[in-house]
């Protein structure tokens, strides 16, 4: 399968370099930019296209790697008789395939396949993605065709249905996008207390990394630590006195979370004070 890119970004250039890596077919990229499109087919040793219509017929399947509010818009502009019988997709994780309106009238393949992986650099973030968790969801002619060319790859793939993207996707950024803003406000709250910048930082980058590798081979349950986990009232009472209103709404909203897994981790200890403490002060 001929994997055509458009779009030239982080994902494009990523997932591009990946398959090459691996020793799949990739035909190159078309971009808007044509700087950015010339500097991803240099990068995977692929082509530049110059022209969309040209990548498309030079291409079994078309992955759109553009932000979200873009993908229609470029959807839109294709001819759609050149896709007949090929594949296209997008990498958003909120859109279904759904964009891709009147995929079975003109007899193509629609999906959209997102990697739960954060893509950081257009250059280097390909090296570990194959620990990426790629999920797939889109029309049923082809879906275990797709799945099975990830899954090739090495990469763990499941199918998601269309009606809980959005969930998905939201899950996949509490469990990153989110987890920065909490260790940003943890890093000013050190700042707070007098730290430099750069000691804030370097405080805790052990802790955690520490406790993100734990969560990784152990589960949040097993990993859990802390006041919440060890039940002390006194202490989250304390911390919730010393919170300015915006950092105790975080801080109550995670530690009801915590308080969850705590219960899971300690099915015989009483958690409802803590819960109803939490809970007041919100």
């Amino acid at each position: 399968m001929r994997i055509g890119f458009i779009g030239a970004g982080k994902v494009g250039c990523t997932l591009g370099k990946y398959l090459k890596t691996n020793g799949r077919t990739v035909s190159g990229y078309f971009s808007r930019n044509s700087v950015h499109a010339r500097e991803a087919a240099e990068f995977t040793d692929t082509l530049y296209y110059e022209r969309i219509n040209d990548l498309i017929d030079e291409s079994d399947a078309v992955i759109i790697t553009v932000s979200d509010n873009a993908i229609p818009l470029i959807y839109e502009s294709l001819d759609k008789n050149r896709l007949r019988g090929k594949v296209i997709a997008h990498t958003s994780g909120a859109m279904s395939s759904s964009v891709f309106t009147d995929s079975e009238n003109y007899g193509f393949y629609s999906y959209s396949i997102h990697p739960v992986y954060a893509v950081n650099d257009r250059f280097t973030s390909y090296e570990n993605f194959q620990n990426a968790f790629i999920t797939i969801e889109g029309s049923a002619g082809r879906l275990d065709e797709v799945t099975e060319y990830f899954r090739s790859l090495g990469n763990t793939v499941a199918n998601i249905t269309s009606d809980n993207k959005v969930r998905y996707h939201a899950a996949a950024v509490f469990a990153s996008n989110l987890v920065c803003g909490l260790v940003g406000t943890a890093a000013d709250m050190l700042i707070s207390c007098g730290f430099k910048p750069e000691d804030a930082e370097k405080a805790l980058k052990g802790l955690f990394l520490d406790n993100a590798k734990g969560i990784s081979e152990r589960g949040p349950v097993a990993q859990l630590t802390g006041p919440v986990e060890r039940n002390d009232t006194e202490t989250v009472r304390k911390h919730l006195a010393s919170l300015t209103p915006e950092e105790k709404k975080l801080y109550i909203s995670a530690s009801l979370s915590a308080v969850k897994l705590a219960e899971k981790k300690h099915p015989d200890r009483d958690y409802e004070e803590l819960r109803k403490i939490l809970e007041n002060h919100s």
